[in-house]
């Protein structure tokens, strides 16, 4: 009998697309599976472009966070209404249940449905939350240290809800009727047009969107150097910016056709005009996604508080433009006061590289205010991206492959293929000097631990040097972290560390006791593998490496 996994993933329409490795790595890691997914009604009609689904199971969550705050329904109503809805999925026994969704309520779903296995967040009876499967949980440690970060979306989804697998591209199906409704429309806007550029202007987030004007700029330089149209897309929220760019293209002397398909397509139809189209200049969207699944090359503007290589587009063939500024890309609770990073994005740069892209002319030769990134896959078949044009920080960078390479070891038990550095840290000798202060306190904690265990089988209990033994082993712990958050050779383990402390799943005392020793064990065992990896440097390696960023000199000729 073929395996059968429920997926549950019921936010953003971009998540959707970002499930498409996912849906292929099942099928690699199980052939045949029968593959379902939970999904909120208004992104249905995206569910059913993606590949290897049995079935879509949509309901109106909108609705019912809106009833449930508005109070329309009481409790008891609202719970039959959803139990009954939810039946079938209980009675289908699913071998595995995958919930994208990291919120409560899709963790109660996850858990009423019940599996042999959870995936992402659950929420059992007594209420608390917990993650299951290590790649899930990374997934919400990375915004701590998001800025070493080298896991895109998408293979997070991948390697969490499946396995490591082959390389696979997101792909959507666009039905032939759709895909003929996209050629006839673009027909209609301009005969004389042979090719159509699409541009996305506007964003969910007003923080994720460069500036309209800036776009109008960006289509009028290059519209001196092509004969192509424009297809601007978007929701009718966002008419003022987009009308904006247009104005604003004009008056730059852009001469081109313009095409507005702004709320005039329904998401299948907006995918199948992507299709059509030979690139996509675009703020981190939902569209976004689409475009990469239709096949369509990206320009990617990753402005406030974006992080390209977490939600950038996937795949070999796609562009991100990333500021070079300290403070981009911004925290998710920063308020912002000047929004500098949009204006580090010249449209003379964005043009020139979309010309490159169009024509497979010159890469741009002047570069400045800016990283400039191409898509790839790497070695162990995930997305990654190459620097093409500016400069680095080095210990990012350095950090960002170490941390890379060392997570994907971890939670896969299999060598990774990416070549490891050759040379230490920037800040080696600090950096070791940390973990090597570290190492005693490690095994006091973990002796610790495992003197409330014993403690917890003793009866009767004694309470009093429980109490105490907790105290001691708290303090212990916010001494450790509070070092630890001082090195980046170390703050990554410390932040995995405490959300683990947090997801203890362990009953009764004694349980809980052995799942926070378990926690602290496993911490230890990953610092020690830290510290020999920085050991294995030398002395004198680690002496000449003082500069603080890396730079393309020239832009790299694509």
């Amino acid at each position: 009998m073929n395996k059968r996994v429920l997926l549950i993933n019921i936010t953003r329409m971009g998540d959707l697309v970002q499930m498409g490795t996912l849906l292929q790595r099942l099928q690699h890691e199980w052939p045949g599976a029968e593959v379902d997914l939970v999904v909120d009604q208004r992104f249905a009609p995206v569910a059913k472009l993606l590949p290897h689904l049995r079935h879509i199971v949509e309901y109106d969550f909108h609705r019912l966070v809106d009833e449930s705050r508005a109070q329309t329904k009481d409790v008891v109503t609202l719970y039959q209404d959803m139990t009954r809805w939810a039946a079938p999925l209980v009675e289908a026994r699913y071998d595995r249940v995958v919930n994208l969704t990291f919120n409560r309520r899709s963790g109660l779903l996850t858990s009423y449905v019940g599996a042999k296995e959870i995936r992402g967040i659950a929420a059992p009876k007594d209420g608390d939350v917990t993650i299951h499967n290590p790649w899930m949980a990374y997934l919400t440690d990375v915004h701590h240290e998001r800025r070493f970060n080298h896991f895109n979306l998408v293979d997070i989804y991948a390697l969490g809800g499946s396995g490591s697998g082959p390389f696979a591209p997101l792909s959507l199906t666009i039905p032939p009727d759709t895909a003929e409704w996209a050629r006839n429309f673009l027909a209609t806007q301009d005969g004389q047009v042979r090719s159509w550029i699409a541009v996305q202007v506007g964003a969910s987030d007003p923080m994720k969107a460069w500036r309209p004007e800036l776009f109008g700029q960006t289509l009028a330089a290059l519209s001196r150097q092509t004969t192509t149209g424009y297809v601007f897309i978007g929701t009718e929220e966002e008419r003022k910016a987009i009308h904006l760019a247009q104005t604003t293209y004009r008056k730059s002397g852009g001469t081109g056709p313009l095409c507005d398909a702004v709320g005039k397509t329904s998401l299948p139809q907006l995918a199948a005009v992507l299709s059509q189209c030979r690139l996509l200049l675009t703020n981190d969207t939902g569209p976004m996604h689409l475009a990469v699944g239709a096949g369509t090359p990206v320009i990617d503007l990753s402005v406030g508080h974006v992080d390209f290589r977490e939600t950038g587009p996937y795949g070999p063939g796609h562009w991100m433009v990333q500021p070079d500024l300290g403070c981009a890309p911004c925290g998710f609770d920063q308020v912002c006061f000047h929004h500098a990073c949009k204006d580090r994005i010249l449209p003379d740069q964005v043009a020139a590289l979309c010309l490159h892209v169009l024509t497979e002319g010159p890469f741009p030769r002047s570069v400045s205010g800016v990283r400039i990134y191409r898509s790839c896959a790497d070695e162990d078949g995930l997305g990654n991206t190459e620097l093409q044009a500016g400069r680095e920080d080095l210990l990012v960078e350095w950090y960002g492959r170490f941390w890379r390479r060392f997570w994907f070891e971890e939670f896969t038990g299999r060598p990774s293929q990416v070549p490891c550095d050759h040379e230490p840290s920037p800040d080696w000798s600090d950096a070791l000097a940390v973990l090597e202060h570290l190492k005693p306190l490690a095994k006091k904690l973990v002796s610790n631990a495992e003197e409330l265990v014993r403690l917890t089988t003793k009866r009767p209990l004694p309470v009093s040097a429980l109490q105490q033994m907790q105290r001691l082993e708290t303090a212990e712990r916010q001494q450790i972290v509070a070092l630890s958050m001082q090195s980046p050779a170390a703050a990554s383990l410390a932040v995995a560390m405490v959300r683990d402390t947090h997801n203890d799943d362990g009953h009764e005392l004694t349980g809980l006791a052995q799942s926070r020793l378990a926690t602290y064990r496993r911490w230890h065992k990953r610092l020690q593998a830290v510290s020999t990896s920085f050991r294995s440097f030398t002395a004198a390696q680690g002496s000449v490496r003082r500069g603080k960023t890396r730079q393309l000199p020239m832009a790299r000729s694509a």
